[in-house]
């Protein structure tokens, strides 16, 4: 039918049913279903029966009924017993005497035997004309995308060589997938897709008359296309997206870092998208009597964490988070692994009671701050509690706070407490934090109390016959300590000559990490003794790292420390500390009606004389010049203070007090800065001796310290893996085993 066109497919299909219908008139001019009396008329002719007996019963006498009648009928129905109808008689041969119509028949068997099972179409084709053009294929592409979660290729049903029509090979699709079709432009067509009890049809992208259109897959059915008095069909299975499922691989841990471990196995078509951890408090953990109640609000609350590390494909996967700086970290809480699909679907893990890892303050502020942190976070309603716990901890500066910025940075985080008064604790409790850290960070004590605790754990160890795995873990415990100490050391400002040549004496970090590899190493091989040894010198070059002067003669408080020293410094760091009382009794009269501010104003006065007296008597220097910029500053700010109380504007007074703290501040590491570098250009400079990892000399104590070689150590273990190995002999005499049991307990 190609050949002919579409129009001449119709005009072929017009001639054959009108030459049908004329041979059907020509060979029935009349009704086909036969009269009553042609019927009878075809028995009667069939049973050969004379005189038509049973035509004879159907008729009436003219008039009346005499016996002659009587007796017609009675040899009529004597006769219609022999009634017969043949079989039906065809009368085809009459028409067609050549017998045309077998061959075809013949003819149609042989195309529908060619045409396999493309036959009811090429049937049902030649009733129903079709464009040849689609026929041929070029008529439009046809394909499904899946969502981009999945990650699969697009599927073509249809290219645009493909000819359209028949039925294809089942497709699967995931749920959510997308049909588009494009066609040329002003093509005809239909897209459907059928399921049980619904017909969801395409819907055009763009304008009216678009070339482009889709349809969402979302249940199992026959895609449909048609076009052209053509049809193509596709049936569909959708492949429904399940919702992830999380399992954990064992409760979450801390790892040696102090990192809260998760392992979980995440199952899901495609994977997760995204993945969080769920804390909520964990209402039936034991508290100290003295230990608020949780707040309402914050027992019902959720935490989620985000797990980047466990997106993705599904599978057995780990992450590691630090929750020290969590405000529950400590607490016990109820755990929870939810993954959320491409899809949005959700899964989650049952959940578990876990404790939160916690970070160790050793500075007794700095944990009395997490702990009032901690109260705050899970109690907002007993802000009060956190504000008198602040402020009991900095009554008697003089007599409690080494360092003046410590006290100062206490009393601004009361306030902060009292002036929120319960509002917005969020930002306090985040605030709180870099805090603590402040003030545990800057003690250099703590971080040698860190490193004096792993080398006790470390020696204890060897002494005890530990495990290598235990030795490991000690062995890290101590190189981390060691490391937080040189940095706290370094941040201690330690006298020492920074322009001093790293001569060939000086001991390096490197020097100290492969001691502790030697210690490692020789405790792994059996070599307790050797081990222990090497502890102990590694042990005599630590006491040579402290800071000249003891513990506390470091400049790690800057301002603060220096008042400890005295000098102009510490001059600045009194007035600091006075400035502060006056500051806080400021804000206690601010908070009593009817109080008056006179008094204060005279104190503030003094101070502000003091100050410009300090000033008068700075010495020269690029530093000093800087210190005194602050200084006047923070004059002015007193003056501005003084003024406001005695106008009883106490808030005013406040605010440029904490101004004038401020470049007080300021000034008093400027100054400090200064001494400094009058230390160092007093000192000189004289030979090289044997020196720290921060270049300081270690003094007579260190003279004596051997770094172990490499070679030593691993000529030490070959020789014990001898001793061990002629001790294992079978054929050794009692004394040559006692000898070698000596020299193995020198190792």
């Amino acid at each position: 039918w190609r050949h002919f066109g579409f129009w001449g497919h119709w005009a072929a299909l017009f001639l054959l049913t009108a030459l049908a219908a004329v041979l059907l008139w020509r060979r029935c001019p009349r009704p086909l279903r036969p009269s009553r009396a042609e019927a009878l008329a075809r028995i009667e002719r069939d049973g050969e029966m004379r005189h038509e007996p049973l035509r004879a019963l159907e008729d009436a006498p003219a008039a009346g009924s005499n016996a002659l009648w009587r007796a017609h009928l009675a040899d009529a129905r004597a006769r219609r017993t022999a009634a017969n109808l043949r079989a039906p008689a065809p009368t085809a041969n009459s028409v067609d005497p050549l017998g045309l119509r077998y061959a075809a028949l013949a003819v149609l068997a042989v195309g529908v035997m060619v045409a396999g099972r493309e036959a009811p179409q090429r049937l049902a084709g030649a009733f129903s004309p079709s464009d040849p053009a689609i026929a041929r294929g070029g008529f439009a592409d046809l394909w499904i995308e899946p969502p981009a979660y999945t990650g699969k290729a697009p599927l073509h049903l249809l290219r645009a060589a493909d000819a359209l029509g028949g039925t294809r090979e089942q497709i699967d699709a995931a749920e959510g997938s997308i049909v588009r079709i494009q066609t040329k432009p002003g093509a005809r067509y239909r897209l459907w897709l059928r399921t049980p009890g619904e017909t969801t049809k395409a819907e055009r992208e763009g304008e009216e008359g678009s070339a482009r259109a889709r349809l969402t897959l979302a249940r199992t059915g026959t895609l449909t296309l048609s076009a052209g008095g053509r049809r193509a069909r596709w049936p569909i299975n959708v492949i429904d997206d399940r919702p992830p499922t999380v399992v954990f691989e064992g409760a979450p841990a801390p790892d040696r870092d102090g990192r809260l471990t998760v392992t979980v196995t995440i199952d899901d078509d495609y994977g997760a998208a995204a993945v969080v951890l769920q804390l909520r408090l964990d209402p039936d953990q034991p508290r100290p009597l003295d230990a608020p109640a949780f707040g309402a609000e914050i027992a019902a609350k959720t935490e989620s964490i985000a797990l980047d590390a466990l997106k993705g494909a599904p599978g057995k996967r780990e992450a590691a988070v630090d929750l020290s700086a969590h405000p529950w970290a400590g607490l016990s809480v109820i755990a929870t692994v939810k993954a959320t699909d491409a899809a949005g679907q959700e899964g989650e893990t049952l959940p578990v009671t876990i404790t939160l890892p916690a970070r160790e303050f050793f500075n007794p502020l700095a944990k009395a701050v997490i702990e009032q942190r901690q109260t705050l976070a899970v109690a907002p309603s007993e802000w009060r509690r956190t504000e008198w716990a602040l402020s009991g901890m900095t009554l008697g500066p003089e007599f409690f706070f080494d360092r003046p910025t410590d006290y100062l940075l206490l009393r601004t985080a009361m306030w902060r407490v009292n002036k929120r008064a319960g509002e917005n604790t969020r930002s306090t409790v985040e605030d709180f934090w870099p805090l603590a850290l402040q003030l545990e960070d800057e003690a250099l004590e703590l971080a040698r109390q860190r490193l004096d605790a792993a080398r006790a754990a470390l020696r204890e160890a060897l002494e005890s016959g530990a495990q290598d795995a235990e030795i490991e873990r000690l062995t890290e415990a101590l190189r981390a300590a060691l490391e937080n100490y040189l940095q706290a050391l370094a941040q201690a400002g330690a006298d020492h000559d920074p322009d001093a040549p790293p001569a060939d004496q000086t001991v390096t970090a490197e020097d100290l990490d492969a001691m502790l590899d030697q210690v490692r190493d020789l405790a792994k091989s059996g070599a307790a003794n050797a081990a222990r040894q090497a502890l102990a010198e590694l042990e005599q070059l630590l006491e040579n790292l402290r800071a000249p002067g003891g513990p506390g003669d470091g400049q790690a408080g800057g301002a603060g420390q220096q008042q400890g020293a005295g000098g102009q410094a510490g001059a600045v760091g009194d007035l600091i500390g006075r400035q502060r009382a006056l500051a806080d009794e400021t804000f206690r009269r601010g908070e009593t009606r009817g109080a008056t501010g006179d008094d204060l104003a005279k104190d503030e006065g003094g101070l502000a004389g003091d100050l410009s007296g300090l000033m008068k008597s700075l010495e020269d220097g690029a530093e000093a010049e800087a210190g005194g910029k602050a200084l006047s500053r923070a004059l002015s700010a007193m003056r501005r203070a003084e003024g406001a109380l005695i106008e009883e504007n106490f808030d005013g007074a406040r605010d440029s007090m904490e101004e004038a703290i401020a470049n007080m501040r300021e000034g008093a590491q400027a100054l400090a800065k200064a001494d400094r570098a009058r230390a160092q250009a007093a000192q000189g400079r004289g030979g090289q001796p044997l020196r720290d990892p921060l270049g300081r000399p270690v003094g007579e104590a260190g003279g004596g310290v051997n770094v172990p070689e490499i070679s030593d150590a691993q000529r030490a273990r070959e020789l014990l893996e001898e001793l061990r190995r002629r001790l294992s002999e079978g054929e050794r005499t009692d004394d040559e085993i006692k000898y070698l049991e000596r020299l193995l307990e020198r190792f």
